[in-house]
């Protein structure tokens, strides 16, 4: 298994990596809006492993992340741009790397868009998702990989760093795999996705404990908002498609936090023949959407072309300023151009 794994990233990307690493030492470490199991997991699992080899590393976050993510290694020492720009700001510009993790485009990055455009730093970009933009300096862009964590994991074996990885940072590469995956569920899941889960159960991951402290871990709230939620839930039987939504009011009702309403959207798939499920949430004065397939229909091309979105074939996300019950009947309305890719096989 291990020279499978080793096979993975060819030796000229390595050695780009390697030199701008050589001639790094203060490093900063970033990721999208709204940061998720996978995007947290591989800032500090990677930020873990940089510090054991001697780097000053800092991990900085444009937004607030969800509560279920606190108990990660290095997690006290994370930075929310949102609440503390000026001394952000002040560390972007003394670094001299910049790593782009689970994002490819600098509007994903939020606020943190304008200082990220101007600083001087190196940057290297890990991610997995399509069409990436051509700013770093060394980039590792695979939408074949299960998740941003599975492509940490392989770079720091190339490097020939995985000796660094204690079971604290392991645990937080497999939340990520396991958080990306849907649970080793979605299609992207390959065989060199389950040799990685397996290295890092070799490290010490106990999957009962990261089930347990990534699932089970709700309030009564929550449940109580996903019931209206699933209420909520239209389905489409001509398009094979669910549709599910929440009003600012449902998530005032409910006392609404940050990540309550994470994986909602996978309900509308759990339905027998559904092939497309979208989740619609008011938020911020916008409404959040979040899509996900069956198959090999194409959310992100669905997301980019109507909903300011994309992301990947099979998960995918967007947003429009339009109200809530509009955006449903948009989103009805554009439907019949995907009728025969929506039929079942």
């Amino acid at each position: 298994s291990l020279s499978l794994l080793a096979m993975i990233l060819d030796s000229l990307l390595i050695d780009s990596f390697q030199a701008i690493f050589k001639n790094a030492k203060k490093l900063v470490i970033t990721n999208h809006m709204n940061p998720d199991g996978d995007a947290m997991g591989s800032a500090l699992g990677l930020a873990g492993v940089l510090e054991k080899k001697g780097f000053e590393v800092q991990v900085i976050v444009p937004n607030p992340y969800p509560s279920f993510l606190y108990w990660m290694n290095g997690d006290h020492k994370v930075m929310v741009y949102e609440t503390n720009e000026e001394a952000c700001d002040l560390i972007l510009k003394e670094s001299d790397l910049i790593i782009h993790l689970d994002y490819n485009a600098l509007h994903r990055s939020g606020a943190m868009q304008g200082i990220l455009e101007t600083v001087s730093a190196k940057r290297m970009m890990i991610d997995h998702h399509q069409q990436p933009d051509n700013f770093p300096d060394a980039t590792y862009s695979d939408t074949s990989m299960s998740s941003t964590c599975e492509m940490v994991f392989h770079l720091i074996d190339g490097l020939g760093w995985a000796d660094k990885i204690s079971k604290k940072e392991a645990e937080c590469l497999y939340t990520g795999i396991v958080t990306d995956t849907g649970g080793f569920r979605f299609g992207s899941t390959s065989p060199i996705t389950h040799q990685v889960a397996s290295r890092l159960l070799e490290m010490g991951v106990r999957p009962q404990d990261i089930a347990s402290r990534v699932y089970d871990t709700n309030s009564q709230e929550r449940l109580k908002l996903l019931s209206r939620a699933l209420e909520n839930m239209e389905i489409i039987p001509d398009f094979n498609a669910a549709i599910i939504n929440l009003s600012k009011e449902d998530l005032k009702e409910f006392n609404f936090k940050k990540g309550d309403t994470e994986g909602f959207v996978n309900y509308g798939l759990s339905v027998s023949g559904i092939k497309l499920s979208v989740f619609l949430a008011e938020k911020d004065g916008l409404i959040k959407m979040s899509f996900r397939s069956k198959g090999d229909f194409d959310v992100n091309k669905l997301a980019r072309k109507h909903f300011n979105g994309g992301g990947h074939i099979n998960a995918a996300g967007g947003a429009t300023s339009e109200g809530l019950l509009d955006t449903i009947n948009k989103l009805k309305s554009v439907l019949p151009d995907y009728k025969t890719e929506l039929e079942n096989d």
